[in-house]
């Protein structure tokens, strides 16, 4: 059996200045802009609410990690 690497965007928060609201969502792309400390790694989303793009720190592991047997056992 083959397995493949699959890799699931875990779900991140925005905020959206012009509304004034939070969102939560998957759809979005991570970007890197220099900076004078180094690179520094968003994510962009568009939002529901006005259509701007809106920013937040991405992770540094976009997949969604495993839970290990121990933690249900």
């Amino acid at each position: 059996m083959r397995r493949r690497n699959i890799s699931v965007k875990r779900p991140l928060r925005f905020y959206d200045i012009a509304a004034g609201k939070t969102f939560v969502t998957d759809q979005y792309e991570v970007v890197e802009i220099k900076s004078s400390r180094g690179a520094v790694r968003l994510a962009v989303a568009k939002s529901p609410y006005t259509g701007n793009e809106c920013y937040s720190f991405a992770p540094k592991r976009p997949e969604i990690r495993s839970a290990t047997l121990n933690g249900y056992l």
